[in-house]
């Protein structure tokens, strides 16, 4: 029998995906592929996880294509209009977080921390932070007009920014410069909380500080 699996780490992008196969019970095997590498690389020469790999030989990479094709896989009509949304409006604002939080705080965080890494000057430090907490801000204000990023109800875009939010929270932004996102706080240990995600990241020993360049430790 041909297993479908999941090249997915338990981390960053490969949180959620992971999380949705045990939550929806879905008939897929979870395959970390550092511990598989030339199975992985064999079917996915470019070495891009997460990705999926199906009995009939179908081949999905990207993880906001491989988030939908789960969802949809699992068959509950109701179920993906919540994550989703059911109204026009409402399912383009998934999209759009959803895009957002992995383009837009994807690339600021990969930023900052090259700029870190190289020992960048302190201008160029400052610039890729001052982007990061500029997305973080947006997320905030959004928050400003119900309880979670598009509507008062988690939706697909909460669970996939709080993976790589919490994330960020734990290992690159400290109490230092998140201390006024009070409703990023709030909002983020009620969506670690939904199953999809529930003990999946430890957030209760957040950074007190954010990382900065060699120079200024």
């Amino acid at each position: 029998m041909t297993v479908e699996t999941l090249y997915a780490t338990k981390h960053a992008r490969g949180m959620l995906p992971r999380g949705l196969i045990e939550w929806l019970k879905i008939d897929i095997e979870p395959v970390d592929p550092n511990e598989k590498y030339d199975e992985f690389k064999t079917h996915f020469p470019l070495g891009k996880s997460p990705a999926f790999l199906g009995s009939n030989g179908f081949e999905l990479t990207e993880v906001l294509a491989i988030l939908s094709y789960l969802v949809n896989l699992k068959g509950d009509v109701e179920l993906e209009k919540t994550l989703y949304g059911s109204a026009l409006e409402e399912r383009s604002q998934v999209i759009r977080i959803l895009s957002f939080v992995n383009q837009e705080i994807a690339l600021s965080f990969i930023a900052l921390i090259s700029a870190v890494k190289t020992s960048a000057s302190q201008e160029v430090y400052d610039e890729k932070l001052a982007q990061l907490l500029g997305c973080f801000a947006f997320l905030e204000q959004r928050l400003t007009q119900q309880e979670f990023l598009v509507n008062d109800h988690i939706t697909i875009a909460d669970l996939y920014a709080a993976a790589v939010c919490g994330l960020l929270f734990k290992s690159v932004l400290g109490k230092d410069r998140t201390a006024g996102f009070s409703l990023l706080e709030k909002w983020l240990p009620k969506v670690l909380q939904h199953p999809a995600l529930m003990g999946r990241l430890d957030t209760s020993e957040s950074l007190e500080k954010t990382v900065s360049l060699p120079s200024a430790n």
